[in-house]
């Protein structure tokens, strides 16, 4: 659950299960223009991985409880900051880590498949290519493209169109990278990839732990759960929808020919939605 002014393409306040949901995040996708590379370090086997100089944030944690031990060993007094050492916790939760251009060419010299991620708010472009490995692949959508919706209810009675909108909106991200990537690539993870490459220092907050608290209850099928920080929070039902995927990014196809591209069509998902917007 994130705050409304950290929010991509909307301001819905909402709180989602699965994968890296509930990340703390900075810099939203609308106000992007760059990309990231990602990889789950942990399907890389463990000599190509110490060769890349990629570290599991378990291993991490590991090495720096050792120190703590040694530092308090040393000094009695010795009063450890544990600001970084909640940072990994946090990041052992996550399951994509961000790549510099270096470990990308090793990666690819070795047959290691990664993704490549971004947005840029000048085109209103979305893309995610894999990069390397046995199947490769690029796509670019535009979120101000047409989509054709599945047969959909609509809104719900208690939830006003522009709010259903807008919700649509927020959704629209992470929706389309979980369908291009079978799963592999959220937003969350994207934005958390992309604080991680600034060096920015990621702890959990209160919001992300009442989300995780609602997450259980959610996950048994409740309609409704309370959010200790915001009062109750509905389940919304956003249909699927099919959208248009570009194979070559769109500046690039000539006048007049063909632009090669194909149809992906975006599951329906359940949201909850705060019943009373904050504020």
């Amino acid at each position: 659950m994130r705050a409304p002014s950290s929010l991509s393409f909307g301001k819905r306040v909402h709180v989602l299960l699965g994968p890296d949901a509930g990340f703390p995040e900075a810099h939203p996708l609308a106000e992007w223009k760059s990309d990231v590379a990602l990889v789950d370090a942990r399907t890389i086997p463990p000599e190509l991985r110490r060769q890349a100089d990629l570290r599991l944030p378990e291993e991490e944690r590991a090495e720096f409880e050792v120190y703590l031990w040694e530092m308090a060993e040393q000094n009695a007094e010795f009063m450890p900051d544990t600001r970084e050492l909640e940072a990994l916790n946090l990041d052992q939760l996550a399951r994509l880590t961000s790549l510099d251009a270096q470990t990308r060419h090793f990666l690819e010299s070795h047959g290691q498949a990664y993704w490549l991620a971004g947005y840029t708010r000048h085109s209103d472009t979305l893309w995610l290519h894999r990069e390397g490995g046995a199947a490769p692949f690029k796509s670019w959508v535009n979120w101000r493209d047409t989509v054709r919706e599945d047969a959909s209810p609509g809104a719900p009675g208690w939830l006003s169109r522009e709010a259903w909108s807008d919700l649509w909106r927020v959704r629209w991200a992470d929706r389309v990278l979980r369908a291009l990537s079978g799963g592999e690539v959220t937003e969350a993870a994207l934005l958390l990839a992309h604080a991680h490459r600034g060096r920015r220092h990621l702890i959990p907050d209160d919001i992300a732990q009442a989300a995780a608290e609602a997450a259980a209850r959610m996950a048994e099928g409740a309609d409704e759960v309370e959010l200790p920080l915001h009062g109750p929070a509905r389940r919304v039902r956003l249909p699927g929808f099919t959208m248009t995927v570009w194979e070559t990014h769109p500046l690039d196809i000539k006048p007049g020919a063909p632009a090669p591209s194909h149809e992906t069509h975006v599951p329906a998902e359940d949201a909850w939605v705060l019943v009373k917007d904050p504020g």
